[in-house]
């Protein structure tokens, strides 16, 4: 699993949106939802073990977003369960980076991957590699796909057979096309143009990724969380929108995530999300 992920914050209305295309060869997994009193959000996969853990996207109460992607695997903890960790715990983007940076100056490592974070003024990225970091601030976008910007990992990544001859470059190629798309993005369902686009051709390198005669990785799900600023009004604050599939030939099912959640709320955004 590679995946894409991203945040913007538009002016048309002014909203953060949050967005992740989760790309797997195995179009039977599915999404597990986890929504408590204070945090939304879909399970993560240890790319190591095929477990669910930790959150791949999500919301707290506090308008605090994330999403990731997958790097490289490793025995280490995935970075789902620090993403789960920022959103149950963290107010904000600065909050969420103090996190990050405590947990490695301790020790811990987990397996490479970039933590988008988003809030309603900031947004950053977090890449990791084991114990080791790299920062990206934005007042206005940041996407990733499966690689480092920042971090010197190229050569590593490139070695790695593992992935394939051409994974690297893919993943390059996917990302130089999700950031020309977002680069003038102002209105929210410019995001969801770019989530469902194919370049010049649906494949590995589509922003919706469709498997080739080499690589079986697909789009398995689309997910926007879409966050009204707080002079908006007459809306609900948070929406989540969930597309199973390819979000080029599916729709995308909405909910409202209100905080505090009771039970009720909890069964009504399964029942349509997963409906």
């Amino acid at each position: 699993m590679t995946s894409l992920a991203g945040a913007v914050i538009v002016s048309d209305p002014k909203k953060t949106l949050v967005f992740k295309n989760r790309d797997l060869e195995s179009r039977t997994q599915a999404d597990t939802l986890f929504y408590d009193v204070d945090c939304f959000g879909i399970r993560g996969i240890n790319m190591a073990t095929g477990q669910l853990e930790g959150l791949a996207v999500g919301v707290n109460h506090y308008g605090l977003a994330a999403a990731n992607t997958h790097v490289r695997q490793s025995p280490s903890p995935t970075y789902d369960i620090l993403t789960e960790q920022i959103l149950m715990f963290a107010k904000n983007t600065d909050d969420g980076l103090s996190m990050t940076i405590e947990h490695l100056k301790r020790g811990r490592e987990y397996q490479w991957g970039n933590v988008v974070l988003a809030d309603m003024d900031k947004l950053l990225v977090i890449e990791i590699a084991g114990s080791d970091y790299s920062i990206e601030w934005s007042e206005r976008k940041v996407i990733r796909t499966g690689h480092h910007i920042m971090l010197d990992t190229e050569e590593t990544l490139r070695s790695d057979t593992a992935r394939g001859d051409d994974f690297y470059e893919n993943s390059v190629r996917r990302f130089e096309q999700g950031y020309e798309l977002l680069r003038n993005t102002v209105k929210p369902e410019a995001v969801f143009d770019m989530l469902s686009d194919h370049g010049e051709e649906a494949g590995q390198t589509s922003v919706c990724r469709h498997p080739d005669s080499n690589q079986l990785l697909s789009t398995v799900a689309s997910y926007v969380i879409e966050m009204d600023h707080p002079n908006e009004s007459g809306k609900p604050r948070i929406l989540f929108h969930l597309a199973k599939g390819n979000p080029c030939s599916t729709a995308y099912s909405t909910v409202p995530i209100p905080f505090p959640a009771d039970a009720d709320t909890i069964e009504r955004a399964k029942s349509i999300l997963f409906k």
